[in-house]
């Protein structure tokens, strides 16, 4: 995707999300997240290439045709976009409404989909009388309520208190369980920490990094060991790179397995692409074997540590 400026926010960009993926797309301001998410709601066209969403191929949808593909989609804002005057039960039911879905039907779905998020409480509550994780739930909601086969949540958690984000990525891995695919862009990089999973990492309008990850909380690093050496490692085969380096740490050794930064990184990075995404090509300024898990991954998603690194 080339702006009329002569940007190219997008280069080169292939991707696939499968049915039923839960991705989280990490990326510095201006690494082209937002484009792609205009280019996967048809917002603007690209410049070259096929972009497909819900079996709708996006180059070749008419405009007559763009309502009913956005009907398969459901988008949660960051800023909740709620509508005032509506309480939480018509904020909700008005999506139902807008495609003329049957009354008996917007009757049963609508307090279905608002026990899910558990805001039952809170059916007649309007949005000021709402806390912003309350808000954050009733946007999740009404993004569910047609039953889409994608979410796309756009920093979902960039306007809530930091305690109430783990909440709503529970919430969405929820509704990822039962089968809705996930699109979930953020720079809160403690939540993929945690949370694991597919990550792609978009740097300079090119994916960078693409990798399933475990997450802090998976039960294969959960001792102590494993947590102080690697936050994150690769969901693979059992003769990956990922999970021989999840072995090494592991053992009952006393010492640190030697180069053990380094599998770390071999386990994240695909073919020494270390270099591409420290930044600028440039070597870190702390060598990559006296790294601590934490700086790794602060490299790989762009963050400045207390080192220096980026």
């Amino acid at each position: 995707m080339t702006y009329s400026t002569g940007v190219d926010a997008l280069n080169n960009v292939s991707l696939k999300i499968n049915d039923g993926d839960f991705a989280f797309v990490v990326g510095s301001s201006g690494a082209g997240k937002s484009t792609m998410i205009k280019l996967l709601l048809k917002e603007i066209d690209a410049t070259s290439g096929v972009v497909t969403v819900n079996g709708y191929n996006l180059n070749k949808l008419r405009k007559r045709k763009i309502p009913e593909f956005r009907r398969t989609l459901g988008f949660v804002f960051q800023d909740f976009r709620l509508i005032p005057s509506m309480t939480v039960y018509e904020n909700i039911a008005f999506v139902l409404r807008v495609i003329d879905a049957p009354i008996k039907y917007i009757r049963k779905r609508v307090p279905y989909v608002i026990s899910l998020v558990g805001l039952h409480s809170k059916t007649n509550s309007y949005p000021d009388e709402l806390s912003g994780g309350e808000k954050q739930r009733v946007a999740i909601a009404r993004a569910l309520v047609n039953d889409p086969k994608l979410i796309i949540a756009d920093e979902p958690t960039g306007n809530i208190d930091p305690e109430l984000s783990y909440e709503i990525v529970e919430l969405l891995k929820s509704i990822n369980d039962q089968g809705t695919t996930i699109l979930m862009v953020t720079h809160e990089h403690d939540l993929v920490r945690h949370f694991g999973g597919r990550i792609i990492n978009i740097t300079g309008g090119e994916i960078v990094f693409d990798e399933v990850m475990l997450g802090a909380g998976d039960d294969l690093i959960s001792d102590q060991e494993s947590i102080q050496y690697g936050y994150a490692l690769e969901a693979a085969s059992p003769d990956s790179e990922a999970l021989q380096a999840a072995s090494a740490i592991d053992s009952p050794a006393p010492q640190k397995p030697e180069n053990s930064a380094d599998a770390l990184v071999d386990a994240i990075l695909k073919d020494g692409e270390e270099q591409e995404l420290l930044g600028a090509g440039e070597t870190p300024d702390i060598p990559i074997d006296q790294m601590t898990p934490d700086e790794v991954i602060a490299a790989i998603s762009g963050e400045k540590t207390s080192g220096g690194a980026e």
